[in-house]
C-alpha cells in the first residue's frame, strides 16, 4: 500500500509539471499537487505504521567496537553507530545500549 501510495503522489507531482510546461489551467496544477500531497501523507503514515519495534541485541564485535568509541569519550557517536546498526532502534534505545557497557 505504501508504495502505490508514494508512487501516486509522485505521478501527480509529474502530471502537475506537465500541466504547468504546457500551459494548461493553473487550478488543475494546483489540484494535482494538493492530491500529490494527500498521497505523501497516505504513504508517509503507511510507513510509520509498519514500523517495528526491535530490541537492541549487541554482539561481541559491536560491544569491542563501541567500547572503545567509549574509551575515547565519543559517546554521541557510539548512540549513533548504534542507530546506523539498528534502523528502528530510538536514540533513547540506542543511548541506553552505549549506557549499559559502562
Amino acid at each position: 500500500m505504501r508504495a502505490l501510495f508514494l508512487g501516486l503522489a509522485a505521478a501527480l507531482c509529474v502530471a502537475a509539471l506537465a500541466l504547468k510546461l504546457f500551459d494548461v489551467s493553473d487550478v488543475a496544477a494546483v489540484l494535482a499537487v494538493l492530491a500529490a500531497g494527500v498521497f505523501l501523507v497516505l504513504g508517509l503514515k503507511a510507513t510509520a505504521e509498519n514500523r517495528r519495534i526491535v530490541p537492541v541485541d549487541l554482539d561481541d564485535k559491536q560491544r569491542a567496537t563501541l567500547r572503545d568509541m567509549l574509551d575515547r569519550g565519543d559517546e554521541g557517536a557510539a548512540v549513533r553507530q548504534v542507530q546506523l546498526w539498528f534502523r528502528d532502534a530510538t536514540p533513547e534505545q540506542a543511548r541506553a545500549a552505549v549506557q549499559g557497557l559502562r
